[in-house]
């Protein structure tokens, strides 16, 4: 009977060494007082943009490339669909590419994927010098269609929400982003470029608070015009693409895709798209039976907006260009179990590797692209769209830039039992305050020195 007891508490004391190895609490220390955000200070103190003009104009070209693959494979977006691969294709998908050289050359990028995946990122880095570009002057997103290919997440994280990992895949998708940019590269000519916006609070809604919170309603446009008469559009809007469920077994750009094709058609010669603040918010028409009802509602709606302000926005003339990244400095990850208990570091991380967090930006003239590395709240922006008007600065944040850090939500819903902010929220509180405050650093540092013309000032439709 001794033994035995000694046996039942012997593997007690193990459980229990075992629990404080793999759990303890959430760290709430308040966010001015921790080291992360000292650290982060200190590097933004020392950032200097460069924003001196190579030329006295910007050359531009633009590509696509189709990212199908030859066989189906697994789908991201829906952890319920087990990793099972797509049984038709509704519509291909692609990487599109812009080329913007002023002496520098300079790229953007937007994938029709769930995100642009860390492993791509590494794999990407390493090919961009080889063909005359670097990380730091390639900005890039993704579309957020929840029904594109998988296979890319390398560890249990990543293929639980896209499937089993495949090498290829990743190379696959590298190799096609860097053709992309070298065709874009290839057809550059004198441009001009606006920028222009028109709000559509119709066709976005508040999913995880509902009325109790706010969306970015706004549709934003960057409008390239070619001195050959060719012009190009970058579209970026806050609404998930997520009209096709998980039922749905098939490849698509969802509404983004139906939108671009019919800006192709009578808009502009080439189109982009890319997933601006789409935490906490969804495409309206969710209680519709038909998702592709819902598909054409979400897309003809976005396509009358820009059908209506494309042609008013002016272009100038853009000489200075800058584009950087900013490596972030974060809490240690807070995933949690319960309100106030969570896994330790080491456990996340086995379970979705080590990469690195960093934002991006891309300047032109008045107009700065942000891209954040995670599902980016609409209930953040109107702090920084202040910010960004006080400097004289259009501002387009876009999330999904390479890295990916979970979903970034405000910071008062923070400990509500819901998929984005208790499954999705990986590093803990006050990183809604922390990112509004890194990007009005960053748009207080890109503050333009002489105003641009008129051209690049916010052309706005209500």
């Amino acid at each position: 009977m001794k033994v035995f007891k000694n046996i039942i508490l012997g593997l007690l004391a193990l459980i229990v060494i075992a629990a404080i190895g793999t759990f303890t609490t959430v760290d709430r220390t308040e966010l001015h007082q921790t080291e992360f955000y000292a650290q982060m200070q200190n590097w933004l103190a020392n950032y200097a943009p460069d924003t001196d003009p190579q030329y006295d104009s910007v050359y531009v070209g633009w590509a696509k490339v189709n990212l199908t693959p030859s066989q189906p494979l697994a789908t991201a977006g829906y952890g319920n669909r087990d990793g099972k691969p797509y049984q038709s294709v509704h519509d291909s998908i692609y990487v599109r590419a812009m080329v913007f050289d002023n002496g520098r050359k300079f790229a953007m990028v937007s994938c029709d994927m769930l995100i642009i995946p860390p492993e791509v990122r590494l794999s990407l880095q390493d090919k961009l010098g080889k063909i005359g570009f670097s990380w730091e002057h390639v900005f890039i997103g993704a579309t957020h269609t929840h029904n594109s290919i998988g296979a890319w997440g390398k560890n249990a994280i990543g293929e639980l929400f896209a499937g089993k990992y495949h090498p290829d895949v990743v190379e696959d998708i590298a190799n096609k982003i860097v053709k992309a940019i070298q065709l874009a590269d290839a057809n550059t000519t004198a441009a001009e470029i606006g920028y222009g916006q028109i709000d559509a609070p119709e066709l976005v809604f508040n999913r995880l608070v509902h009325e109790k919170g706010t969306v970015d309603p706004t549709l934003r446009l960057l409008k390239i015009h070619k001195d050959n008469g060719q012009n190009a559009l970058i579209c970026v809007y806050s609404a998930h693409a997520t009209t096709l469920n998980a039922d749905k077994m098939v490849l698509s750009r969802d509404y983004p895709g139906v939108l671009l094709d019919k800006l192709e058609k009578d808009q502009a010669n080439f189109a982009m798209f890319m997933a601006g603040s789409v935490g906490s918010t969804g495409p309206i028409g969710e209680e519709m039976k038909d998702d592709y009802a819902q598909l054409n509602r979400v897309a003809d709606g976005l396509y009358q907006k820009i059908a209506k302000i494309s042609p008013q926005i002016k272009t100038t003339l853009v000489d200075n260009l800058h584009a950087s990244v900013i490596p972030l400095s974060m809490r240690d990850p807070q995933v949690r179990v319960s309100q106030d208990l969570r896994f330790r570091p080491w456990v996340f991380q086995t379970f979705f590797g080590e990469y690195p967090a960093e934002m991006k930006v891309f300047q032109l003239g008045n107009t700065i692209f942000v891209g954040t590395p995670c599902d980016f709240s609409g209930e953040l922006m109107p702090d920084v769209l202040k910010t960004a008007q006080n400097q004289h600065l259009n501002l387009i944040v876009t999330s999904f830039d390479g890295s990916y850090v979970g979903y970034i939500t405000e910071d008062s819903h923070y400990d509500l039992n819901r998929y984005e902010t208790r499954v999705m929220n990986w590093y803990g509180p006050q990183n809604g305050q922390y990112f509004q405050e890194i990007i009005n650093s960053i748009l207080t540092k890109n503050a333009p020195i002489v105003k641009q013309p008129d051209a690049l000032q916010n052309q706005t439709e209500q």
